[in-house]
């Protein structure tokens, strides 16, 4: 699809958790963009980006990780429940979507280093 997200190329010490945070919302914008042209409800950019910041704070705080100092553990669990979510709401329809979305962000994740101990 046309506006399909992509992890963005940027240098390792660019990947920090903050960075990634942000880049799940972008990428659920994307994602969501993409979910209400397949259902045809058009919606402007900026509803849809309040609508995702709304979420994402959200499912940080339901999975109990803070928003605004994230860890790799904190953003996984988010990503997972992000994933759940749209799973459930999105059903077969939505799976390619959902499933491009959730590598992308892996690839950024998977360049975190491990929580400090």
């Amino acid at each position: 699809m046309a506006g399909t997200y992509r992890a963005p190329d940027v240098p390792y010490e660019s990947v920090t958790p903050k960075f990634v945070r942000d880049e799940l919302s972008r990428c659920f914008e994307s994602a969501n963009k993409e979910f209400l042209t397949l259902l045809h409800q058009p919606a402007t950019d900026e509803a849809v980006k309040a609508q995702v910041k709304q979420f994402v704070e959200g499912v940080f705080q339901n999975c109990g990780v803070s928003y605004d100092n994230p860890t790799k553990t904190g953003i996984l669990a988010a990503i997972s429940q992000c994933k759940s979510n749209a799973e459930s709401m999105m059903g077969p329809q939505g799976a390619d979507i959902i499933r491009h979305h959730y590598e992308e962000m892996m690839k950024l994740v998977n360049r975190l280093p491990a929580d400090a101990t």
